[in-house]
C-alpha cells in the first residue's frame, strides 16, 4: 500500500496544467489492482466534484466487469479515463487516500483469507454491482455509506484481509438498508 500511495503522490506532482486524468492514476496502480481500484473508484465518488456519482460508477462498474472475467488490466470505460481532476481535488484524494492506508496498514492482517482470495472475487460482483448502483443513484449526500463499504472490500482485497470485506459487507448492508428506507418513506409521503 504504501509503494502505492507513493507512486499516486509522484503522478500528482507530475501534474500538467493543474489536472490530472483519472485514467493516468489508474495506470499509476498498476495490474491486479482491483482492492486498488476500487478503494481509488470510492474515493473520488465522495470528492465534491459536480457528476462524480455518475461517472466514477462507470468505474466501479468497470471493476467489477473486470473481476467477473478475472482480468488484471484497469480496463477502465474512456469517459472515466478522460475525466481531469484539478489539482486542489487530486490533492485532497491522495491525502484521503494516504489516511485510509494509513489506517488499514495498521489494523489489517492476513486472515480469513479464502473471503480475499481470486478465487472467490466473483462472489463479491453481484455485490460491487449494487454499491456502484446506489452511488450512481443521484440522492444528495447518498455516495457515502456504500463508497465505504467499497473501500473495505477493496482494502480486504489488498490485503488479504477477509474481515475488512465482512466489514465492507456490513457497510453495503446498511446502505441498501438507507436507500429501503428512503424510497419506502418517498412512497408514504406520496400515498398521504
Amino acid at each position: 500500500m504504501e509503494d502505492l500511495l507513493g507512486r499516486l503522490k509522484d503522478a500528482v506532482q507530475q501534474m500538467h496544467d493543474g489536472k490530472v486524468s483519472v485514467g493516468f492514476l489508474a495506470d499509476v496502480h498498476g495490474k491486479s489492482a482491483h482492492g486498488a481500484l476500487l478503494v481509488f473508484l470510492s474515493v473520488l465518488t465522495i470528492l465534491p466534484i459536480p457528476g462524480s456519482g455518475f461517472v466514477f460508477s462507470m468505474g466501479i462498474f468497470a471493476v467489477a466487469w473486470m473481476m467477473w472475467k478475472d482480468d488484471d488490466s484497469h480496463g477502465l470505460p474512456e469517459m472515466v479515463c478522460k475525466v481531469e481532476i484539478p489539482a486542489t481535488a487530486a490533492r485532497k484524494m491522495i491525502q484521503t487516500l494516504s489516511w485510509i492506508y494509513d489506517k488499514a496498514h495498521r489494523l489489517s492482517r492476513v486472515r480469513l483469507t479464502h473471503l480475499a482470495s481470486s478465487a472467490n472475487k466473483v462472489w463479491m460482483v453481484p455485490f460491487i454491482l449494487l454499491m456502484g448502483f446506489i452511488i450512481f443513484l443521484p440522492i444528495p449526500f447518498g455516495n457515502g455509506t456504500p463508497a465505504a463499504a467499497l473501500i473495505f472490500i477493496g482494502l480486504g482485497l489488498m490485503a488479504r484481509d477477509g474481515l475488512a470485506i465482512v466489514l465492507g459487507l456490513l457497510t453495503g448492508a446498511a446502505a441498501v438498508g438507507v436507500i429501503i428506507f428512503l424510497i419506502w418513506s418517498a412512497v408514504w409521503l406520496i400515498q398521504t
